[in-house]
């Protein structure tokens, strides 16, 4: 009877320390209650709240996991693991638990906006939108939740204006739920709203001024209107909060290389590395930093780095699925336009699109054999181009590949037969090797085409100069 009274007693105890902020005190005294009373469901399940209000999903998970075993039949342990296994990215054992608790409570909204959101994450838009309109049956009157849930699917599928209704519905049936309003805005910004968005964002804002989620797409959608100094202001208020925050760190590297402060943009960009070693690309935007600050060394170790984790281990070496962030690959090329500026930047990354730039990069980096790899992969990831090939050509070419070089020039003549930098290339590297009439066929197909393009004219003084010590070498053998 003594234990039962000291359980309940380290239990009340764990509720006060919990209501106070205080999680590892609150954690302390539930598993001292558990381990009188390791059968008690409720504090099982508190303690998964205290370890998630801390931060450690996974060890909420299995707690979360342990009442399950206790209560099989209770929807809400149910709903509670799917959502820590959605915030560790296990989504496929998210959605099994979410089914199992609709069909424990089929009305149960929560659960379906959970498993819409897993779907989502999973990339199977067309069963979240399924999942969606069940759910719209089964409840009895329509869910916000679920409404914001597949606005966040539509979204990611650049269908704005279906998302955008969503949400007005999903606010129109709850006012209050945290975030919709930021959303809308990243809408409206998409669709080329942006003033609309950011008086959005401000109304956000003055409900909840601490939301660190709005602060930075606020910050995201200033950079994007060149508004750089009041990007920064809303990054360093996300510092202030949460001065770890990554994201905030690696924005304000972003801020600082556009001003052309590659110091502080390196400091930043380490710093994230740092704290978080698998950030999105964010080797790439180092290495730019450590390259304008003529570290050449570190910063082709830091591109290696990023290259070795860019590609799976496997036989196709295809590159990795892209994360939404596109701060890190806008920072690592001077003078590049924002991929993904016609939609606000909240469409995910091609990956044709990062293996280009990165290999652009790797080029500045004086790494051509790396860069020509990355080339290569952006073409079977999409598919052949004029100006890729080029670029490829001129890997293979700084890489000595003189016969892979080559074939990429022929290629980029199959889609712009006139173009005069392949044919120089193709020109150069038959003078180099030695073949002088296919030289001299390609410069004239070349002078054809511009007759007034220097390098080709130098390109005919150097064929005939080598011409001529061919002939005089062969007057002299006779």
């Amino acid at each position: 009877m003594s234990d039962w009274f000291d359980a309940e007693t380290h239990a009340d105890r764990a509720l006060e320390m919990y209501e106070r902020g205080r999680w590892a005190e609150a954690e302390s005294e539930l598993r001292k209650a558990i381990s009188l009373n390791p059968d008690q469901a409720e504090w099982h399940f508190n303690l998964g709240l205290t370890l998630e209000a801390a931060g450690r999903d996974l060890e909420a998970l299995v707690s979360y996991e342990r009442v399950i075993e206790l209560l099989p039949d209770e929807p809400d342990p149910l709903v509670a693991a799917g959502m820590a296994c959605n915030r560790v990215q296990r989504f496929e054992r998210g959605i099994e638990l979410f089914d199992r608790a609709i069909a424990i409570s089929p009305g149960l909204e929560a659960a379906y906006a959970h498993k819409i959101d897993a779907l989502a994450r999973l990339g199977d838009h067309d069963e979240a939108e399924a999942t969606f309109y069940l759910a719209q049956h089964a409840l009895e009157e329509p869910g916000p939740h679920c409404f914001a849930a597949v606005a966040e699917s539509l979204i990611d599928r650049r269908q704005y204006e279906r998302a955008g209704w969503c949400l007005k519905e999903a606010l129109r049936l709850e006012p209050q739920m945290p975030r919709l309003r930021a959303r809308l805005a990243a809408v409206l910004a998409a669709t080329g709203k942006p003033q609309r968005a950011l008086q959005m964002y401000l109304r956000d804002l003055r409900d909840d001024p601490g939301n660190i989620d709005t602060l930075l797409d606020f910050g995201e959608l200033l950079i994007d209107l060149g508004r750089h100094p009041e990007a920064a202001e809303k990054f360093r208020r996300v510092l202030e909060l949460e001065p770890a925050n990554v994201d905030a760190h690696e924005r304000l590297g972003h801020i600082a290389m556009a001003s052309g402060r590659w110091e502080q943009a390196h400091l930043e960009f380490e710093l994230v590395l740092k704290l978080d070693p698998q950030f999105p690309l964010i080797r790439l935007a180092l290495g730019r930093a450590l390259l304008e600050r003529g570290h050449l060394e570190a910063a082709r170790q830091c591109l290696r780095d990023e290259m070795d984790d860019w590609l799976q281990e496997g036989a196709d070496d295809r590159p990795r699925p892209i994360s939404r962030n596109r701060y890190s690959i806008r920072a690592a090329l001077p003078d590049s336009s924002p991929t993904g500026a016609e939609d606000g930047g909240i469409g995910p990354l091609r990956n044709d699109e990062v293996c280009v730039r990165f290999g652009d990069l790797l080029l500045d980096a004086e790494l051509p054999t790396e860069a020509a790899k990355l080339y290569q992969l952006a073409i079977a990831v999409r598919a052949e181009s004029a100006p890729i090939l080029r670029k490829l050509a001129i890997a293979r070419f700084r890489s000595d590949d003189l016969d892979g070089g080559v074939a990429a020039s022929r290629r980029v003549l199959r889609f712009d037969p006139k173009c005069v930098a392949s044919i120089h290339n193709l020109a150069l590297a038959a003078l180099g090797a030695g073949q002088l009439r296919v030289a001299s066929g390609w410069i004239a197909r070349g002078l054809r085409v511009d007759r007034h393009d220097d390098g080709l004219r130098r390109l005919r003084m150097q064929h005939w100069l080598a011409w001529m010590r061919s002939w005089l070498t062969g007057r002299r053998g006779q």
